[in-house]
C-alpha cells in the first residue's frame, strides 16, 4: 500500500498524521539520546504535517519546540499559534505553555488574566508545573492590585 492510497482511505489523513507523530516523537527521542539539542528538519516536518492535519499532541509538541527553540520571532509566533490551537482543544501541556507564555510576555504582551485562565485549566488537570507558575502569576496580580490601590 502506497502513501497516496493510505491518505485516500476514510480518515486516512488522521491515520497518517498519527503515524507521522509517533515516528517524529521517536526520532526526537533518539536524537536527544545522541546529544542533539534541536530536532532534525525531517522530524519537524513530520510534526508539522501531523499538526496541520489536526493531531492535537503534535500541535502542542511542535508549538513548544518552535516557541522555545525557534530561530526568530516568526518561528516563535508560529509555535505560539500551534500551542494556542492545542490549548483550545484541551491539551494540558499546551494549556500550561500558553499560560506561561502569557505570564512571561515574550512574544505576546504580558497578560496575567489570560495566563491565570490557561494555568488554572492545566493545574486543575493535574499539571504540577502549572500550579507553580500559577502561584507566581497570582502573586503578580496581587502586587499589581496593591500598587494600583497605593496610586489611587
Amino acid at each position: 500500500m502506497t502513501v497516496s492510497s493510505i491518505t485516500s482511505v476514510s480518515n486516512g489523513s488522521g491515520l497518517v498524521a498519527s503515524l507521522f507523530f509517533r515516528t517524529a516523537t521517536r526520532l526526537i527521542e533518539i536524537q536527544c539520546q545522541r546529544g542533539r539539542i534541536y530536532p532534525s528538519r525531517l522530524s519537524l516536518k513530520m510534526l508539522q504535517y501531523s499538526a496541520d492535519h489536526g493531531h492535537i499532541s503534535a500541535m502542542s509538541r511542535l508549538g513548544g519546540l518552535l516557541f522555545d527553540c525557534g530561530c526568530g520571532r516568526a518561528d516563535k509566533r508560529s509555535g505560539l499559534e500551534y500551542i494556542r490551537r492545542a490549548a483550545k482543544s484541551g491539551d494540558i501541556e499546551a494549556q500550561f505553555l500558553l499560560g506561561k507564555a502569557c505570564f512571561e510576555g515574550k512574544i505576546t504582551p504580558k497578560d496575567c488574566k489570560a495566563a491565570t485562565h490557561w494555568l488554572v485549566l492545566a493545574a486543575d488537570s493535574g499539571h504540577t508545573r502549572a500550579a507553580m507558575v500559577l502561584k507566581q502569576c497570582e502573586n503578580n496580580l496581587e502586587n499589581a492590585d496593591i500598587h494600583q490601590v497605593a496610586l489611587a
